[in-house]
């Protein structure tokens, strides 16, 4: 027997092999780790270690739902191998940069790489299986990637030492040959005859890329050094580009989003509250290292052990999802995946110096927990809302989506803290007690907004309660 036919008659030796490949996104938040070491190596600034981060994130959020429709047309095994062969020259060529500029070409390399895999893996873990084990497949594959993002700091911190601060680029090169060595085990999915007959559509794709690329990178170059035009004129040009791409929607004759789902208003709804819970959950990693720190007093180790507690979350939420989905219905268990996540940022917000490290573990275990349950009975039920053919368009836009939520909470969250702080100083609070109440605000408002949001989405009962 081949190792494609052993593939079908054991899922989950593919499943382990999309995993796998998908888990290196979910690693590059050992990059993370590298930060101090990487702004040293270069003589940089702090603030230009930021484009570290959004030169990645940008590349790989404008050409997933491209690719992930490429993956429609051409087959998603496809596409996921073009990720991982390019993956291999990508991570090499960011650990061997010998400068910031070529660091900085090499993530995006990266991205793209990111772009391929991600778009293709959901569509291929649930081609895998019966529709009926759909949602198990999705949770087994969310699960690897939270596992993923739970070892990733871990292993960085130590190819750090070993290594510099290549090592978190190194330690995925070997990662990356295994997946594409077993391969093999992921059987080829049949393309669509109807996609094939019709042709694509190579505008909207492009215009589509535009607007998501403008509409990210305009918040990411406020505080720069750049003109506020320069954000205004980014800005704008997403919105046009955003325009001219539900334009060509209509005229398309094979549009990219099939149009009954972009009439399906529950699926427009939960891809926008997809966007409000990643928003809100992003809170965690990106402010809670800073209150360890500062008001806790906890050092590098410390923090790492408890950042590690929201991915341990997620993996406990999407190992629950499918049996949460048996037992609720999908659309109700990302309801209560949602607001989990708001009661995780609840509590967080009633932290003090004096809080008891058992609440302060819970309000982290609860908030990725949440997540977790939510991602995966999302992704559940877009796929379910969108033609078979259209599995890797699914796919990448619950990837998108997420992206998006994640890089708007980094600017807006970030913003708000800082002004929240200063006005306390200013009221004559010392910088701890302006920090402390700054970070209870933010958390107390986004988790109030949060819950605002899902109970005025209760009121349309289709899109979570059917």
């Amino acid at each position: 027997m081949t190792l494609a036919a052993r593939a079908f008659s054991s899922p989950l030796a593919g499943l382990a092999v999309i995993g796998l490949g998908a888990s290196l996104a979910s690693m590059d938040v050992a990059v993370n780790v590298a930060f101090p070491a990487i702004t040293a190596a270069f003589s940089l600034e702090t603030r230009a270690i930021r484009w570290v981060v959004v030169y990645y994130v940008v590349t790989y959020a404008c050409l997933m739902l491209a690719f992930g429709r490429l993956g429609d047309a051409i087959g998603h095994r496809q596409v996921f191998r073009a990720g991982l062969i390019l993956g291999v020259f990508a991570y090499a060529g960011c650990a061997l940069a010998p400068d910031y500029s070529w660091l900085l070409l090499a993530r995006i390399a990266q991205g793209v790489s990111t772009a391929l895999v991600l778009s293709c893996a959901p569509a291929l873990a649930t081609q895998l299986f019966a529709e009926d084990r759909r949602t198990k497949a999705l949770g087994a594959y969310a699960a690897i990637s939270a596992l993923a993002a739970v070892v990733a700091p871990v292993v960085g911190g130590l190819s750090i030492v070993w290594l510099d601060w290549s090592g978190v680029f190194w330690f995925r090169v070997p990662i990356v040959l295994l997946a594409l060595a077993a391969l093999p085990l992921v059987p080829t999915t049949p393309t669509s005859p109807r996609r094939a007959a019709t042709g694509p559509d190579r505008i909207g794709p492009l215009l589509l890329a535009a607007a998501i690329a403008s509409l990210l990178l305009s918040p990411s170059v406020i505080g720069a050094g750049t003109s506020p035009w320069r954000t205004l004129l980014l800005g704008s040009t997403g919105i046009v580009c955003l325009l001219g791409f539900v334009v060509q929607q209509h005229r398309a004759e094979n549009p990219f989003f099939p149009r009954s789902a972009v009439r399906d208003l529950d699926l427009v709804l939960l891809n926008l509250f997809s966007i409000a819970v990643n928003f809100v959950a992003f809170a965690v990693p990106l402010l809670v290292p800073y209150y360890l720190a500062r008001v806790s007093g906890y050092a590098g180790d410390g923090i790492g052990v408890a950042l590690a507690l929201s991915p341990l979350g997620m993996l406990l939420g999407s190992a629950c999802a499918p049996r949460a989905a048996r037992t609720l219905g999908t659309r109700r268990s990302a309801l209560l995946g949602a607001c989990a996540v708001a009661c995780g940022s609840l509590l967080i917000c009633a932290w003090s110096a004096q809080t008891h490290l058992p609440l302060m573990f819970a309000s982290l275990l609860l908030n990725g927990a949440g997540l977790g349950l939510f991602q995966v009975a999302y992704t559940d039920v877009t796929v379910a809302s969108l033609p078979r053919d259209a599995r890797g368009v699914a796919g990448s836009l619950t990837m998108v989506t997420r992206t998006i939520g994640v890089v708007t909470a980094a600017s807006a969250l970030t913003w708000a803290v800082t002004y929240l702080e200063r006005r306390h100083s200013a009221s004559g609070a010392d910088a701890l007690t302006a920090f402390a109440t700054a970070f209870s605000s933010v958390f107390l408002a986004i988790a109030i907004a949060l819950a605002v949001l899902l109970i005025l989405g209760c009121l349309r009962r289709s899109l979570w309660l059917q």
